[in-house]
């Protein structure tokens, strides 16, 4: 991450996910969230809120969504399609290999179609250290 931002945004999308039958079961889901932000060491301001879609076929699946102190993560399964997306923004630094490991723990072998990793923050004004350090301390 650029040493001059505010955060990071992850964007996943996996396909051929191993334990794809887990894709659609709301407590696995619910469990995937906690685990998730508590290994990457953020902070549950409220949830996870865990809502499953059963209607036309590739379209099944469960959405789910735990808001951080740190902002927010989320996740979108398509059991049918073996596939889920997976998004973690925050205003904090966090560890990519951390997201890969726990993903692996809870729903096994998969691919990486897409992965996207933005830093945040970084267009505020042109004094952006001085914006950061007040951003900061407004923070605590």
């Amino acid at each position: 991450m650029d040493k001059d931002c505010y955060g990071m945004h992850l964007t996943l999308r996996i396909k051929n996910v191993e334990k794809s039958d887990l894709l659609n079961d709301k407590t696995v889901i619910h469990e995937f969230l906690i685990k998730l932000v508590t290994d990457i060491k953020m902070r549950i301001l409220a949830g996870p809120l865990v809502a499953e879609e059963c209607s036309t076929e590739g379209k099944s699946g469960c959405s789910g969504l735990i808001l951080l102190y740190e902002s927010h993560a989320a996740i979108h399964t398509y059991v049918d399609l073996k596939e889920a997306f997976i998004d973690i923004f925050s205003c904090r630094e966090f560890n990519v290999e951390s997201v890969q490991g726990t993903i692996n723990e809870f729903f096994g072998s998969h691919e990486i179609v897409e992965e996207q990793i933005c830093d945040r923050g970084f267009h505020w004004q042109t004094n952006l250290q001085q914006t950061l350090k007040e951003w900061t301390t407004t923070r605590v």
